[in-house]
């Protein structure tokens, strides 16, 4: 996999990163509650009674969804995601 795409960057404050290094992706997404919308957009937790996620979905028509297994092909819908978050941002 292409660790080094921005569809698979995510941030983390301190050294949560380091710590989840070389967890199970399953185990990684805990560490991913309560961060940047960018890492809880993988979680189901952040579309469940969170009206703001539901409204940014519809506003701007993004492809939000929670992905359980992170292959070749969620990198790729997550680098498209991203680029079409960018293009909203800067329009």
């Amino acid at each position: 996999m292409e660790r080094n795409r921005l569809g698979s960057i995510l941030l983390l404050k301190g050294k949560n990163n380091i710590s989840s290094n070389n967890e199970a992706y399953s185990d990684k997404l805990k560490t991913y509650a309560n961060t940047l919308y960018w890492n809880e957009t993988l979680r189901a937790d952040a579309y469940k009674s969170k009206l703001d996620m539901t409204q940014l979905k519809e506003r701007f028509g993004l492809q939000l969804e929670l992905i359980d297994h992170f292959g070749p092909n969620e990198l790729e819908a997550r680098q498209k995601l991203l680029f079409e978050i960018a293009t909203v941002v800067w329009q």
